[in-house]
């Protein structure tokens, strides 16, 4: 199975995909990203791993940037399109023409906040437990079919970088692992 990963930031859930990809049966056949300023450009050249760049802000329509991003995957044509960490809503006609093939990590048990702020919302409502969703993209934000969800007690001395560092690390080792089922 062939997969290009999507980042905008560290790149952390793209390093544990990159590490596991020998271990699990998928390949990352590239990488993308809207940020040429991402850290996860190094992680990148860490792992021999190209990485095609196109900066969002550099077009003056979203259609610009879509169909500069559409090129892009009909010349690698992944089997899937991996979000990890891309801080960008994915455009309906991607979304469209890439249907059943865009896969998505959020830090929170969806239904519950989608969008940013997940472990702020999830302290400030007193929530019992925590965790990260991984789902299907659909046409609207973080509300596509579920694949799997990883859960944690919150507690009473957790904070946002408490609750973002654990997340983090469910991520980082579940997210290689559900790629290589997806098939």
């Amino acid at each position: 199975m062939k997969i290009v990963v999507f980042f905008s930031g560290t790149g952390t859930n793209l390093e544990a995909i990159l590490n596991k990809q020998k271990d699990f049966d998928y390949e990352v056949i590239s990488a993308f990203t809207n940020n040429p300023k991402a850290e996860g450009l190094k992680i990148c050249g860490k792992y021999n791993t190209q990485c095609e760049v196109i900066d969002h802000r550099v077009f003056k329509t979203r259609k610009d940037f879509d169909n500069n991003v559409s090129e892009f995957l009909e010349k690698i044509n992944p089997d899937y399109i991996i979000l990890a960490g891309y801080m960008r809503i994915i455009s309906e006609s991607l979304v469209n023409d890439w249907e059943g093939q865009i896969i998505n990590i959020h830090p929170s048990l969806l239904p519950k906040y989608p969008g940013l702020n997940t472990h702020q919302k999830a302290l400030e409502a007193k929530d019992k437990y925590h965790g990260t969703t991984i789902h299907y993209v659909i046409n609207k934000l973080d509300a596509g079919p579920i694949i799997r969800q990883e859960s944690f007690k919150i507690e009473l001395n957790d904070t946002v970088e408490s609750l973002t560092n654990r997340v983090k690390e469910i991520e980082n080792r579940i997210y290689p692992e559900t790629i290589s089922k997806l098939i």
